[in-house]
């Protein structure tokens, strides 16, 4: 199954935009192209390995883009408290003891909701999913996930590697 993936990915000619993705080589609409047709393509192949009508397909698309959503903004809120964080701990300014214990929180907080997020998609798709066709896609999901890490990981190898030829 991992392998059928990684040659779709290669097929579509996604792996090496990817990689791209982290070496800022893509414009921003490049970007949006490239993710666009990888949501296309992974939607499909949920549809037909789950052997979903197009509007349960529809329907499951609705509730995993509601929770991408979730998530991106709680990642926003994550890098911004980040840099908030980072602003009171720099070296050789004494840092707001109060601030840094509020970001702290904060970002444990984020971290828990993030993770709930996961916890009520599933649950929401187990409304409309057999419990099989549920961890079918959480596998499917995570694959992809891991490509998309070794595509951006041998990017950032390459990367090194022209580093280093360079003088």
């Amino acid at each position: 199954m991992r392998r059928l993936l990684w040659m779709a990915l290669i097929g579509l000619g996604l792996v090496g935009p990817l990689a791209a993705q982290d070496e800022g080589e893509a414009d921003p609409a490049r970007r949006g192209e490239l993710r666009q047709r990888i949501e296309k393509r992974f939607a499909a192949r949920v549809q037909e390995d789950l052997g979903l009508n197009d509007a349960e397909a529809a329907r499951m698309r609705q509730v995993l883009g509601r929770f991408f959503v979730k998530r991106r903004d709680l990642e926003a809120d994550e890098q911004r408290l980040r840099q908030s964080l980072a602003g009171e701990l720099r070296p050789g300014v004494a840092a707001n003891k109060d601030a840094v214990t509020r970001y702290t929180d904060q970002l444990l907080e984020n971290k828990v909701r993030y993770v709930e997020t996961y916890r009520e998609e599933v649950k929401e798709l187990r409304t409309m999913l057999n419990p099989i066709q549920v961890a079918q896609f959480l596998v499917l999901r995570e694959r992809l996930f891991d490509l998309m890490r070794e595509a951006r990981e041998q990017g950032r190898n390459r990367r090194q590697l022209q580093g280093q030829s360079q003088p």
